[in-house]
């Protein structure tokens, strides 16, 4: 019988650090609180559990005043080097998308 164990997902950063993915959702956190954003959701392969190392971070941003100035500050300020692909659910977005993203996704910030 195989012994279960945590596996913690680790990205790279520029300086070559490498940190907890975890960390890397509290910096989304914080900048999403910065932009006045109301929810931000994690989809896709990385809201699943089956990314990769190298797999995107896919985000959905809900009632956000400053959208272009979050998205700005995940593209350059992230600790990650992964793409950030960021989605305003403000937006018109295709109805399948819409719904995977309510289907499977996994809410990063919400704002009380």
């Amino acid at each position: 019988m195989m012994e279960a164990r945590v596996v913690r997902d680790f990205l790279h950063t520029a300086g070559g650090v490498m940190v907890p993915i975890e960390h890397v959702y509290e910096q989304i956190r914080t900048f999403a609180a910065d932009a006045g954003a109301r929810k931000v959701v994690l989809f896709g392969s990385r809201a699943k559990g089956v990314n990769r190392p190298k797999s995107d971070i896919d985000l959905a941003v809900a009632g956000c005043p400053d959208f272009n100035r979050l998205e700005q500050n995940l593209q350059d300020n992230l600790w990650s080097l992964l793409k950030v692909d960021v989605i305003n659910l403000d937006e018109p977005i295709s109805s399948s998308l819409r719904a995977e993203i309510e289907r499977s996704g996994k809410v990063l910030y919400e704002k009380i």
